[in-house]
């Protein structure tokens, strides 16, 4: 199927869907629009009725009527009800009017006003919508069975209602009957003013309207169709002219370029989307000229590359044969520098346990050392204290041969006193006899104690000298301890640099070792990779004559694109 058929009939698919719904859309608006004049129809029809029966309801409150004589006329009663009236004027020009009259109510005393099922339905509705003041409750449905529309008014019982249908005590006193029934001996119903247990209903016929539908519907129809009709032929007609003939002219360009040609050109005529589509294939008509003409150039020059290639993998191929002798040299030589080199490792790792034992013992001597340098500053410290103990030692000396000087004079003072007492005693003859004894006790203790204290004080002197010895040599002694420890210091010094010594020779040892090892496990490393190259290389020069097979095939590839390529006209 052609493209302007699918085309016209889509459009034709679409202009009928849209008259459809513009004709369905009409006739529901006009079905509406029908139902809301019917709907009015009825109402007016009702509100007659109602005025009929709020007319009667005035009359009887005005007493128009003498409610004694029509107490025992049933007729003459019936024609003073308000809704009797109402229903019978309604009746009476339903048919005139040209539609049905009922009244359906619950409890009806009339059999032909019996509900029938959906008259009950629309009853309760009605029921239960009514708010007990105001307008009464209405509602209308179409009946699709009867075909007709049906309206239903609601009924709001009044007090004059109550006078036939309240309460069965009061038929006493209004109709003079005990057994509760109004004139009519019908049981009243104890009704209330303000209930709703029944409605006006009006049947309204739709037949004739319908038919009218309908022939408005035919006549829409009747004028779209054409009307469409020729719609669809104009707009064929346009695309065939303005479209698909400009595409069918694309068409023949496309075989031409099909079979190779790719002189010809699509010719513009609109600038419109046809136009910009025969631009977009006239650009890519060009672009595949020129990328062919650049394609017989390229294959121009792959033919010649080809041939060079050719050469050059034979080439490669010999290079490669003599790369994978030399690998195999070369891993045998590698080979034997590794074992030496696994060698010198070894000999590397004892160097580097030698120097950390070497490291282990200076690190030993340094501590002793440090330890000789605290102890030779204790005993300074000891020696000093001593040292200064002797020295308040001699001057305590001192301070006694003072002391001792002091008592000596007193001795001599003792003495010289002695004497004096001695004499004066004497010239006292008899009298200084006892006292000439205790002068000369005195005068001897005197000279004892001056011997006392030249002993003391030659043994002070004695002292004094050992203690200047004494305070001289231990100056002497903290001299030289200073000079012990200053050397200790000089030693821990010494011993700390060659403990630094140590640590960097067996670092720079460990690094040798660990870089021989290193070194070792490198050479194994470049051995297997030696051993790979000559792998390689032997599996380069079989890939080698491969691609010079290769290149063979690629040039007979060549010559078989020229031949393809020189039937395209460019």
């Amino acid at each position: 199927m052609k493209l302007n058929t699918i085309m016209v009939f889509i459009i034709s698919l679409v202009v009928a869907c849209g008259m459809g719904i513009i004709l369905a859309v009409n006739y529901t608006i006009t079905k509406n629009q029908m139902f809301d004049s019917e709907f009015e129809r009825a109402r007016s029809f009702i509100l007659a009725a109602e005025g009929v029966r709020e007319w009667g309801a005035q009359q009887l409150k005005e007493g128009v009527f003498a409610t004694e004589e029509i107490k025992g006329d049933v007729q003459k009663f019936l024609y003073t009800v308000p809704v009797i009236g109402a229903i019978r004027v309604m009746e009476s020009k339903s048919e005139e009017a040209g539609l049905k009259f009922k009244v359906p109510k619950f409890q009806p005393r009339n059999p032909k006003n019996q509900p029938d099922a959906k008259e009950a339905e629309i009853l309760e509705m009605l029921t239960k919508k009514d708010t007990g003041s105001g307008n009464t409750p209405e509602h209308m449905f179409y009946d699709k069975e009867m075909g007709m529309l049906r309206y239903f008014k609601a009924i709001r019982l009044t007090k004059e209602c109550e006078m036939c249908h309240g309460d069965p005590a009061a038929s006493a006193e209004l109709w003079e009957t005990a057994d509760g029934t109004d004139p009519t001996g019908v049981k009243m119903e104890n009704w209330r003013a303000g209930e709703i247990h029944g409605a006006f209903e009006v049947f309204l016929p739709t037949d004739k309207a319908f038919v009218m539908l309908r022939r408005g519907l035919y006549t829409y129809i009747g004028i779209f169709i054409p009307i469409t009709l020729a719609l669809i032929f104009i707009i064929y007609m346009l695309n065939k002219k303005m479209i698909f003939r400009r595409l069918e002219d694309m068409e023949r360009v496309f075989s031409t370029i099909a079979s190779g040609d790719y002189t010809v050109r699509v010719r513009i005529k609109r600038d419109d989307e046809v136009g910009k589509l025969g631009i977009a294939v006239n650009k890519m008509v060009d672009g595949t000229s020129q990328a062919l003409s650049r394609v017989v150039d390229s294959i121009s020059s792959l033919a010649s590359t080809a041939a060079q290639l050719a050469r050059n993998s034979e080439t490669i191929a010999k290079n490669a044969q003599n790369q994978a002798e030399q690998a195999a040299s070369t891993a045998t030589a590698v080979e034997e520098i590794s074992g030496t080199v696994a060698e010198v490792a070894n000999n590397a790792g004892c160097v580097s346990e030698s120097t950390n034992t070497a490291k282990v013992n200076v690190v030993r001597g340094y501590s002793l050392v440090m330890e000789t340098k605290d102890m030779m500053e204790k005993i300074a410290f000891t020696v000093e204290e001593s040292a200064a103990t002797v020295r308040k030692l001699g001057e305590s000396s001192e301070q006694i041969g003072a002391i001792i000087q002091v008592i000596d004079d007193i001795a001599d003072q003792t003495n010289l006193l002695a004497l004096n007492a001695a004499i004066e005693a004497a010239r006292a003859g008899e009298h200084g006899r006892g006292f000439a004894v205790v002068a000369d006790e005195v005068r001897k203790l005197a000279e004892k104690t001056v011997k006392a204290t030249k002993e003391i004080a030659d043994m002070i002197q004695n002292i004094q000298a050992d203690t200047g010895g004494a305070v001289l040599g231990m100056a002497e002694g903290v001299q030289q301890v200073e000079n012990g420890k200053v050397k200790a210091v000089e030693a821990g010094e010494s011993l700390g640099v060659i403990k630094s010594n140590m640590e960097d020779v067996a670092g720079g040892v460990g690094q040798i070792a660990r870089a021989t090892d290193e070194q070792a496990n490198a050479m194994d490393l470049m051995s297997g990779s030696i051993e790979n190259i000559s792998a390689i290389s032997g599996e380069n020069s079989h890939a080698a004559h491969e691609s010079a097979e290769a290149v063979e095939q690629l040039s007979r590839l060549a010559s078989d694109l020229q031949n393809i390529i020189s039937r395209f006209k460019l």
